[in-house]
This record gives C-alpha cells, structure tokens and sequence, in this order.
C-alpha cells in the first residue's frame, strides 16, 4: 500500500451508528493522539499523584498520604499548577532515569521554564506580536526545505527512494510536512518568541564613539571582603572558644546547649565588612600602598598579587564591577560596590585604547562583532528585566527552597531546612527534597541528623536505587568513624552503578581509592575489575562508531 493511501485510510472519519444516531468518532489518528495524551496523564497521575491531594509514586522517598498543594507558584496573579508542573517534570524525565541527586537542577529548570514561556507570551502580548497563517505558512515550508536539504542532499538518492515509492517530490514534502514538523502551538509560540527576540535585538544600536570605546581597557586592583567569610571564620572562633572553656572547667558546661548565644547573623557580616572596607578606602586615599592593604586583607583569589586584575575589557568582569571600573579615572578609588562575589573596592590604575590594527579597513566587521555581543547582552537582560518586574510567589516549599538557597545559601539557610522540611513531610514520595534536606544538614553542622535523613531515604523505594545517596551517605559514614556502615553503603552505591557509562566511570574511580584508604584491598581490586572493563568498552564503542556518511554527489557532480 502506497503513503499516499495509508494517509488517507487514517484521514478518514469512523463513523458509529448507536440508536438510530451516526456518531463521528474522528479519523483513526485523532483516536491514537488522543489515547496517547490520556495515558501521558494517566501515567503522570500514578508517577507523582493527584497534584494537590493524596497518592504517591516510585521516585519518592517513603510512603503515606501525600498532601501537597495544587498550586506551585503564582505570578502575577496566574497560577501555575501541580498537574501542569509534573506533567512537564515527567516528560522532562520520560526518556531518562535520573539519580535523586540530579533531580534538584531539573525540578529548576522545567519551573523556570515554564515562568519564562509564561512571561515571554505575556511580554510577546504586551509588545502586540502576532503570528499570521501567512508566517506559520512560510515556516513551515523552511523546515520542510531544512530537513530536505539536511537528509536529502544525495538528489539521486531521493530520486531513487521517490521511484521506488511512487511518489512526486510535492507529495513527499507533504508527508514530511504531517509527521514531522512540530505541532502548530509549539510552531506557533517559537514564530512569537523569535519575533520578540528579534523585536528586542533590533533596538541594538552602536555609534561610532561607541564602538571605539568598547575597545577602551582598564588596569585595576581591588580588595574583595565576602561577608560569608566573615560568618565562618566568626563561627569557628566560636567554637574554638567552647572546647577551650570545656578543656580549662568541665563543670562549668551546665547550662544547656540551646541556650547558648546565637552565632553572627549575615547582616552583622555584612556590617562588619562595609566598615573594614570604608577604613581600607580612607587608608588608601590618605597614602597608604593599596596592593599592601589587598595582600593582607582581601579574601579574593588576587589577594597574594595585592588584588591586581591586570588589564580588562568590557565584558569580562560582572556588570556591578565593569560599571564602576569603567566610570573611574585613574588613581581614584571606589566607594563600595557589591556583587556576587561580596563587596569590593577598586582602585583603577591606567586606562588604554586597544583597537585593532586594520580597526579603520574593516571597521564595519568589527561593528558586527560588537552589535551582535550587545545585541545577546540586550536579550539576557530583557528576559531578566521581565522577572524583575513580575511578582513571583512561589508556594511550593521545595521549590522555594532551592530559589532561596540560589539567592544567597548561608543567609536563607535556615529558612531553606524548614521549607526542605516541610516538602518532604507533605509528600512521603518526594525523594528530592529528602536528599537536598540531608546535604543542606551536613552543611550547617547538623551531621547525625543528615545521616538519618540520608538512611531513611536509601531504604525507601524512591532511594534505594540511587547511586549517588549512597555515596553520599556512605561519605558522612567515614567521616562519623562508622567504617563498617560507610563500606557498605559504598559498596551498594557500587552495585546501583553498573552500567558501563561515563558517569559511573567516575564514581567507581573515587570508590576504588576509598577502599584503598580504608584498607579494603578485594573491594578495591573488584572496582579495579570494573574500571579496567569499562575502559575497555567504551574504547570498543569509540572504535565501533560508525564512520561519517561520504559527501553527497551533487546533480553538477554527475553531470546532469
């Protein structure tokens, strides 16, 4: 039977007569996409539960009635719901099986996702950019003509394979046109999104004066002072105070360890730094050697340079920190300006033009150049400018935790336990949220409860199977001086990680050495065994790859 009647044997309508009516059930492939999308929902259902209510699934971390809300986050006004969220969750994760240790990044991504798809559509209304039938037309026909070009460049090839089929080229473009371009509302959002983007890079303009002076450089130094840092080392004063009182009197540790005095707060850090940097700025504006008073205060990584950055073009250093280098004159120093890193202070040293020898012969090249960086810069910020200005109330506690913590870990790190927490009490299956809740333990200190977090969610069903949780356990184990328990978490992890694949090369590596530090010489040599097998496959599997196809004869080639 040809294509062209099996499409249109699929194409027709089934009909029913039932009690004397005709009943139109659609063409046999509106039956198979609808039966499709109905146990995609189905299958979502039983994989994470009803979205607000009870149930649960295989990647969770426990059992019991599962009580989380309907609604994940709301932004400006609009809610976005569970079903929706795991719908997308579920078929981010339909083709993969990732470890509970990943799964953090990906519950990330598909909640972004969706947050930018719903701010660039409304952005996209705002801007007044439709998509007419006359450009989803048009797109249609370039990916018909891209795919075409891509996988039937050998036009003898696709003669060959039309005769054989009986087909005309017009016919064969139709077919690819109906199963393989993407369905018309995803064609339809990409149309508005590359309108909008193109909207955006369009407004990109560089003057002349402009372009020579992304070319300018600085010389610069600066002290960096990380409130963080601040934290920890205050904290490990502290604690080096409480041994030294245990060690001198014994007797004097009746009072209750809860009722000690809280450690520094992060707006305390924040406050001692601004003040050390402001008495650092008056030193260096009154004389003082400002590469000394790097070297010996600033916690950056230039520090032993006495904070020196070496010469710097627009573009390399964090906007906060490009702006005020860029607005000084040199020997001034900054006020104190903030960033990712903490708080800085700058003293520009020199300033240069570096434009291209042949800048004047290809002037308008190198305008490209720069156009296009400006033109992704305007885009990037675009896109966080519309985050900025929406009102995003995140309701999910696991989600808002990991937001939290993105935004500044020691500072909501409290707030993120108790939301991690929270998630996990809620939703017995939720194996994520137990991982994350285990390692952000182990992170503030809290050790023994880390580790029966971590036990518990191993033993579940939605943990057992994870390579990674083990490991980690298996980790904290060590460290507790719990050989026996850390070895055979190890070597579980070792079991749950067998598949000759990259990721597991890794983790078999860093097995192999911790047997061998703790004394273990057969396990060690057994993950030797794997390590030498996997090596040897996957060198086959590079050696077995097929060779690239030969270069397409052309219609010229042959003469034609």
């Amino acid at each position: 039977m040809s294509i062209v009647k099996m499409r249109k044997m699929v194409r027709k309508q089934i009909k029913l007569r039932l009690f004397g009516r005709v009943l139109e059930l659609g063409s046999p492939m509106a039956i198979i996409f609808w039966i499709i999308v109905i146990i995609f929902f189905v299958g979502t259902y039983y994989m994470y539960g009803p979205g607000g209510g009870r149930g649960g699934g295989p990647r969770g971390g426990g059992g019991g009635e599962r009580t989380v809300s309907a609604v994940i986050a709301v932004v400006d006004g609009r809610e976005f719901s569970r079903n929706e969220y795991e719908g997308w969750l579920h078929f981010e994760t339909s083709n993969q099986q990732p470890d509970v240790a990943e799964m953090r990044g990906l519950k990330t991504k598909v909640f972004n996702s969706m947050l930018d798809r719903h701010l660039l559509h409304e952005a996209a209304r705002a801007e007044g950019i439709r998509v007419t039938n006359e450009d989803m037309a048009a797109e249609k026909d370039r990916i018909v003509e891209e795919i075409m070009a891509i996988q039937y460049s050998d036009r003898r090839s696709l003669r060959r394979l039309l005769e054989r089929q009986n087909m005309s080229v017009d016919a064969f473009k139709e077919q690819i046109r109906q199963e393989r371009l993407p369905n018309e509302e995803d064609l339809r959002t990409s149309l508005t999104f590359e309108k909008l983007t193109q909207r955006v890079r369009d407004a990109v303009t560089l003057s002349d004066q402009e372009l020579e002076d992304s070319y300018a450089q600085v010389k610069a130094r600066h002290i960096l002072i990380d409130p963080q840092q601040i934290m920890a080392e205050a904290a490990a004063e502290d604690a080096g105070d409480e041994a030294a009182e245990g060690e001198a009197a014994e007797d004097a540790a009746e009072e209750p360890a809860d009722q000690a005095e809280p450690g520094m707060t992060p707006e305390e850090a924040e406050q001692q730094a601004r003040a050390l940097l402001l008495d650092l700025k008056k030193q260096a504006e009154e004389g003082a050697d400002f590469a000394k008073l790097a070297e010996e205060h600033s916690d950056g990584p230039s520090a032993p340079q006495g904070g020196d950055l070496g010469w710097f073009a627009r573009g390399q250093m964090v906007p906060e920190f490009e702006e005020a280098a860029f607005a000084m004159q040199p020997g001034e120093v900054s006020g104190i300006i903030q960033t990712q890193f903490g708080l800085h202070i700058i003293k520009v040293e020199d300033q240069r033009l570096e434009l291209p020898e042949d800048f004047e012969e290809n002037k308008e090249q190198y305008r490209e150049e720069v156009l296009e960086k400006r033109r992704e810069q305007a885009w990037l910020m675009y896109q966080q400018q519309l985050r900025d200005r929406a009102e995003i109330e995140v309701i999910d506690p696991e989600l808002k935790a990991y937001e939290l913590l993105e935004e500044d870990p020691v500072k909501h790190a409290g707030q993120a336990l108790e939301l991690l927490a929270a998630a996990a009490e809620a939703d017995p299956f939720n194996a994520s949220a137990r991982f994350e809740l285990a390692m952000l333990l182990q992170q503030v200190g809290q050790t023994a409860q880390a580790i029966t977090v971590l036990t518990e969610l191993v033993e579940s069903e939605g943990g057992a199977r994870s390579p990674q949780a083990r490991m980690r356990l298996g980790m904290m184990l060590k460290d507790a001086d719990q050989t026996d328990e850390a070895i055979a978490q190890f070597e579980s992890a070792s079991e749950w990680a067998q598949g000759f694949e990259r990721e597991n090369l890794f983790l078999h590596m860093q097995l192999q050495q911790l047997f061998e530090e703790l004394e273990a010489p057969e396990l060690a040599a057994k993950e030797q065994q794997w390590l030498d097998e996997c090596l040897a496959a996957l060198q086959e599997q590079q050696l077995t790859q097929p060779l690239p196809p030969p270069e397409p004869e052309t219609e010229e080639s042959e003469g034609e």
